[in-house]
């Protein structure tokens, strides 16, 4: 009976990526769903949270996994591969992994509004998807993304939807009222406010994620450099 023959070793490479990609990818979701569905339905505590996107901190751990474990896979390359090559896989995974916090959020939002009106998903989705673009100018996720900048607490009903826009126009022109500062300036500080809270995880993500993608490329290297002394050993 014949031995079955080892794999390359740029598909031994190929198959770790998927597999921690993957692997980093539902601990991201497994987390937001925990947040989404314990944490941030809680009573002040948890629209605090979910204004800060507190939970957003606990992706160190996995964005730090993600660039080590993608670093150290090299290690079934060829030592001569470029770093640009290298890190292609990085660049990939790293906004997929990112960005998959907010995609399952904005399913989980649409879940809400549909558990809570006797319309049909579609019907929601559409719903949605105008209300959206009317707060932000853009539909679906990219809608959901720019408008939860500026206000992370949507609406959790139909009804609330379709009057958001009116509701956050009536909120500013209370605030100016009782402030006497005119409604652009509220319109800016929400807005950079939202913006620079999620500009701050992005720029965390990414300085962490590249930190220990360097350092899994140098333990690659090393294990690469032991390999190596072992084989010559043997001779």
């Amino acid at each position: 009976m014949s031995m079955p023959r080892p794999k390359p070793a740029v598909v031994q490479y190929l198959l770790a990526v998927v597999a921690l990609t993957i692997t980093v990818l539902l601990a991201r979701l497994i987390v937001t769903w925990a947040a989404e569905t314990l944490l941030h339905p809680l009573p002040i505590v948890g629209g605090w949270l979910k204004s800060l996107e507190l939970v957003e901190l606990s992706g160190i751990v996995l964005f730090a996994l993600l660039g080590f474990g993608l670093g150290g896979a090299t290690r079934y390359l060829s030592a001569k591969t470029s770093l640009a090559l290298k890190a292609i896989a990085l660049a990939i995974a790293l906004p997929l992994v990112f960005f998959s916090s907010y995609g399952l959020r904005h399913q989980l939002w649409l879940n809400q509004l549909t558990a809570e009106s006797e319309l049909s998903r579609s019907q929601i989705v559409d719903l949605a998807n105008l209300a959206l673009k009317r707060e932000s100018g853009s539909e679906g996720f990219w809608g959901y993304y720019r408008t939860t900048t500026k206000m992370p607490l949507l609406p959790a009903t139909a009804a609330e939807l379709q009057r958001m826009t009116e509701d956050q126009k009536w909120f500013r022109s209370e605030l100016t009222r009782f402030s006497g500062i005119e409604p652009g300036v509220f319109s800016m500080i929400f807005d950079g406010a939202g913006w620079g809270i999620r500009i701050f995880y992005m720029g965390l993500a990414l300085i962490t994620a590249l930190i220990y993608f360097f350092k899994g490329l140098a333990w690659a290297d090393a294990e690469r450099l032991r390999a190596l002394a072992k084989a010559k050993g043997k001779l």
